[in-house]
């Protein structure tokens, strides 16, 4: 199983994670999706729980054509650097 953290922007509102939400089910291998959106900042988290590993082409690509699809909305991939900590 892998998991794969990424946030989205341009996420205004509670359609926007519907739709982002219907996006992201349609990747083939998704067991669970987390989306937690900040709206004061419009942009979401998104945690994706996969028994496969998608490339990040497949997420972006499903991510613009739903940004595509909604007239006055813009939703991008933002990738995030994990960060390894050492004690």
């Amino acid at each position: 199983m892998q998991e794969i953290s990424f946030k989205v922007s341009g996420i205004y509102c509670e359609n926007c994670v519907r739709k982002v939400y219907k996006a992201l089910s349609t990747l083939k291998g998704v067991i669970d999706i987390q989306i937690i959106p900040n709206f004061n900042e419009e942009y979401a988290e998104v945690h994706l729980k996969c028994e496969r590993k998608i490339p990040r082409e497949e997420i972006e690509d499903v991510i613009s054509e739903v940004s595509q699809e909604t007239p006055y909305h813009e939703y991008r991939v933002i990738w995030v650097k994990r960060r390894l900590l050492f004690s």
